[in-house]
């Protein structure tokens, strides 16, 4: 009797992380094409993000080169996670107001989880929660960085701050 619950139980829990194993797959898959997204933001208003080498709506406006910031993250956050985005949103919005202020300057908080975002996992190599800088010209030539950095020194609020401005700073004055 024992014995024969112990094989219940193991087939049970193996039966488990199958399932989870399969459904994490699935919600990584992408389906969607490189064409453009609209992106759901947590209010329910949307943002076009643009995609590498296309042109942005942005661009299509004929408006001023830009730099917008996007904190990629999943639907489900760590503690880590938030401390992340909570420290690159202030260090941009304190630091660089006055580019804010300019319109040459956004800030952009999206959950990749959403399935109109999925795509973006593959488009900008992310594995987990990332912070992506991306400079749109008028020409509509896009450049972009993932500061990766931000996992080493989220433990160094200084630190982490100070990478994220002089790498928005170098974005905006057209370094990639």
């Amino acid at each position: 009797m024992k014995r024969a619950l112990s094989v219940v139980l193991l087939l049970f829990v193996g039966a488990s992380v199958a399932y989870l194993v399969v459904s994490e797959t699935r919600s990584r898959s992408t389906t969607t094409d490189s064409a453009g997204s609209v992106a759901p933001l947590r209010d329910g208003a949307t943002v076009e993000l643009p995609v590498p080498g296309k042109r942005s709506a942005l661009a299509e406006a004929g408006s001023a080169a830009g730099v917008v910031a996007y904190y990629f993250h999943g639907t489900m956050r760590c503690p880590t996670c938030l401390k992340m985005e909570r420290y690159a949103r202030e260090a941009i919005e304190e630091a660089l107001a006055a580019e804010i202020n300019a319109g040459l300057l956004e800030w952009r908080a999206v959950d990749y989880d959403e399935p109109a975002n999925e795509h973006f996992l593959k488009e900008y190599g992310l594995t987990a929660s990332a912070l992506v800088v991306l400079s749109q010209g008028q020409a509509g030539a896009t450049s972009w960085r993932n500061l990766d950095r931000i996992w080493d020194l989220v433990s160094d609020e200084a630190s982490f701050k100070e990478y994220v401005v002089e790498t928005v700073n170098a974005m905006l004055r057209g370094e990639s």
